[in-house]
């Protein structure tokens, strides 16, 4: 995307460091190194922000905050707190500033380990709509990176009608363009397991005072509508619609609707003046591979490997 002359916001929503949350004396080193080695490559990628999940507490806070210490690229969480004293251990928000826009960012979390002493957890939901109302006149795009359990999303946009975006960790569920998000609330993404798809959004904003059309849902929805109107007329092509199903009043409904469907999504898409577009890139073969980056990786996972202990 730089490449092209873009400059994108690339962002973490949390439990990037370990391929498990149970790390051991037996894993400890290979998975620690594993850590590095993705932030060594994100540092690379130039990632703007990672919000702490539960994976990144899972060796424990201190390696998380040699990490942090090591590496330019910020870590936030607006409700983790120092045991012993109660302050925050990272900053709560970060704002973000691209091409005449403000994107104010915040990281929460619902699942830190039992295990971990040294960390108190406050209410994230109570932590993200404090942090949105200190930031919502500061910036013009509010987005939270939210580490919670698939049970949490539903709730996730009624909880923070004020945000715009929310990105989330903690499930293996992927957003599908098609996916119907709520009205007059957040969009929702998640990018699946295993970091094998990367959630893309790209937003086009003219009128900083008018809302965000979610273009890549009516695009998807328009053409599904349309598939299906074109196979109720693969049985005679020669015929309209209403000739081929003049005596079935159920199906001559159910082409009524989908017409009037694509009819209000074709008036949506033209009348819009701030469109979101959002897609899932997948992390396949079909990504040209950089040279560089892709010795890094070879490299660091066979040194990953040789830490194993047997």
């Amino acid at each position: 995307m730089r490449d092209e002359g873009r400059d994108p916001v690339i962002l973490d929503a949390g439990d990037l460091f370990f391929s498990t949350s149970e790390i051991n004396e037996t894993n400890r080193l290979s998975e620690q190194f594993r850590a590095n080695a993705i932030l060594k490559g994100y540092e690379k990628i130039g990632c703007d922000a990672i919000n702490v999940g539960q994976y990144e507490l899972s060796s424990g806070l201190e390696f998380l905050l040699e990490s942090a210490q090591k590496y330019t690229i910020p870590f936030i969480s607006a409700n983790l707190r120092y045991a012993d004293n109660n302050k925050l251990i990272f900053d709560p928000y970060l704002l973000i500033r691209r091409t005449g826009l403000t994107i104010g960012v915040i990281g929460l979390t619902n699942l830190v380990p039992n295990t971990i002493k040294t960390v108190v957890m406050d209410n994230y939901l109570e932590s993200g709509q404090r942090v949105i109302n200190q930031i919502r006149d500061l910036a013009d795009i509010v987005v939270l990176l939210v580490n919670s359990e698939l049970g949490s999303y539903s709730m996730l946009t009624q909880e923070f009608p004020d945000a715009d975006l929310i990105y989330t960790s903690g499930s293996t569920m992927m957003t599908r363009p098609m996916m119907k998000q709520a009205e007059d609330a957040p969009y929702l993404y998640s990018s699946g397991r295993e970091g094998r798809y990367l959630n893309v959004t790209n937003l086009n904003i003219v009128d900083k005072e008018r809302p965000l059309i979610n273009i890549s849902y009516l695009q998807e929805n328009m053409k599904y509508t349309k598939r299906k109107l074109d196979r109720l007329g693969d049985v005679d092509p020669e015929k309209t619609l209403d000739e081929l199903y003049a005596n079935q009043e159920n199906v001559l409904n159910v082409i009524s609707q989908g017409r009037a469907s694509i009819t209000r999504a074709s008036a949506t898409l033209d009348s819009a003046v701030n469109t979101l577009h959002f897609h899932n890139k997948a992390m396949d073969k079909t990504i040209k591979d950089d040279a560089n980056m892709t010795a890094f990786v070879n490299q660091s996972l066979s040194a990953c490997s040789g830490l194993i202990e047997k």
